[in-house]
């Protein structure tokens, strides 16, 4: 849009919402101007300025994901991802069909969704890429298998905590914990660039057909020195917004690289699929079937958070268990002297799904932000579930407490930790508001605020966009229908998507 060029998007149903009154009001169409709101009236666009019909459709702010890992996105597409494995038979068939290439990579596989009941192992690597570096990961990330050439290359030592023994006590090739973390770092390093780079491109073209154009990218495993070179190259890629989450417990690094938060993927604990949350009390089934480990001492922990406070940068952690949880929320109590911030920080909790009724007031109290999925509880909540089957009845019917963590004020904001879940904030709105716990369920208009407004201030851009308002960057993305007026978020289809007034997505090209 050349400078001083208004263009009108006419006859729509655009939503303005009101951070004081959080309420949302509808307006006839959207003026726009160099790339910014100029107004929510048509009636104030000039004579003879440019307009579109919208023919009725619904203009939002775009969308974001809070959470995102953008090369496995990318990566873990076609062949390569297998969550629709339902057995350890489809499983092996799906192996037998990975491209041959010299790195074998390919991950979402989910043993609780298998009929059989059996588990993921490393045989049908061996089998079919034996003189191949080869690695599956599991849905949720925190477990992978590989082969014995790959273990072999990898050189952990011996005394590394989650290398699976067989009978024989020699590494099966399945892997958790830190041997996990390891592994996959030293495998994504390895990936030849370009693969990477079209991985993330192909990533960014699926955010931007689904509305969701603000992405905040977890960054995980990298040497220190190669930080700024990754960001780097994720602002090239076209079209979307950034907010990079450098995962290092490492403020300073924030500092350097000019960004106002650090974290996210910095894993206090694991997962409840792979048995890793640090939880108060025992999974009930799955390997190991422990309470899980802390990754960090406390010690540790409070280093992390005092550093960040100190320097002015929000801070970020993976929690998943109540362990976890209550690891950081105690922590950021003794820092904060149990009041938020009073640098202005933004500090933040991934996931947050084991969480008590005290621990959910504690971190309102403290102005905690929690970035929470609620596809979590779409794929495995419920009666029957994994939640369910992991952890119990009571304990799964008390996870993912969004509408417990909205009644006590505390500040959610929406992701889809793609490729774990649907890279679809349609789909995750959706499931924040049919929550398989009735007392759970948002409201649409909640619903909406986690994945726009609310994502906004987690990235400390609520000034600049994340509603539509005067002055705002023209972030906007259209649906056919409304979902604030009666519509499912997941009967809704994307029409186009904004990015500063110009389109990154249409689905209508001619638009």
């Amino acid at each position: 849009m050349a400078r001083g060029t208004q263009l009108v998007l006419k006859n729509a149903r655009a939503y303005r919402y009101d951070p004081q009154a959080r309420t949302y009001s509808r307006h006839e169409g959207v003026v726009l101007e160099d790339g910014r709101i100029a107004s929510l009236d048509p009636s104030d666009a000039g004579a003879g300025v440019a307009s579109i019909d919208v023919g009725g459709a619904t203009v939002l702010p775009a969308f974001a994901d809070c959470h995102v890992h953008l090369t496995d996105t990318g990566y873990f597409t076609g062949a390569r991802n297998f969550d629709a494995v339902r057995s350890y038979e489809e499983f092996a068939a799906a192996v037998r069909e990975l491209p041959r290439e010299s790195y074998v990579l390919a991950g979402q596989y989910d043993e609780s969704a298998w009929r059989d009941g059996r588990a993921a192992d490393a045989a049908p690597l061996e089998r079919e890429f034996s003189e191949t570096f080869a690695m599956l990961v599991r849905i949720d990330g925190h477990s992978c298998v590989v082969n014995r050439k790959t273990f072999a290359w990898l050189n952990l030592p011996p005394e590394t905590t989650g290398i699976e023994k067989n009978a024989s006590g020699e590494p099966s090739g399945k892997l958790s914990l830190e041997a996990n973390w390891r592994a996959q770092s030293a495998f994504m390093a390895a990936l030849p660039q370009g693969a990477k780079r079209a991985a993330e491109a192909r990533a960014v073209e699926l955010a931007l057909s689904r509305g969701c154009l603000h992405l905040h990218a977890q960054f995980v495993g990298f040497a220190r020195d190669e930080y700024a070179a990754e960001i780097a190259a994720l602002r090239d890629l076209p079209g979307a917004k950034w907010y990079p989450k450098v995962c290092e417990p490492d403020p300073q690094l924030a500092k350097e690289l000019g960004l106002p938060y650090i974290g996210g993927d910095i894993f206090l604990d694991g997962s409840i699929g792979s048995c890793t949350a640090a939880v108060s009390e025992p999974f009930l089934s799955g390997a190991g079937s422990g309470c899980g480990d802390l990754r960090y001492s406390d010690a540790q922990v409070f280093e992390y958070f005092s550093a960040a406070e100190t320097l002015g940068i929000s801070a970020g952690v993976h929690a998943i268990g109540d362990r976890a949880i209550e690891q950081a929320v105690a922590t950021w109590e003794r820092i904060l002297h149990g009041k938020p911030s009073q640098n202005g920080c933004r500090h933040f909790i991934e996931h947050f799904e084991i969480a008590r009724d005290d621990q959910i007031e504690r971190c309102a109290r403290l102005g905690i932000y929690l970035s929470m999925q609620p596809q979590f509880d779409l794929l495995w909540g419920g009666a029957g579930g994994m939640y369910e089957r992991r952890l119990g009845t009571e304990r799964a019917r008390s996870m993912n407490a969004l509408r417990r963590i909205e009644q006590a004020g505390g500040v959610l904001c929406g992701g889809d930790d793609s490729p774990v879940c649907d890279l679809n904030p349609l789909l995750g709105m959706q499931a924040a508001v049919s929550h398989h716990e009735a007392g759970e369920r948002l409201s649409p208009a909640s619903a909406l605020t986690m994945y726009t407004y609310n994502a906004a201030r987690l990235g400390h851009a609520e000034v600049r966009t994340g509603l539509l308002a005067e002055g705002y960057a023209a972030d906007l993305v259209m649906l056919d229908k409304d979902p604030l007026d009666g519509a499912a978020f997941t009967q809704c289809r994307v029409l186009s998507t904004w990015c500063d007034g110009e389109i990154v997505y249409a689905e209508d090209r001619t638009l």
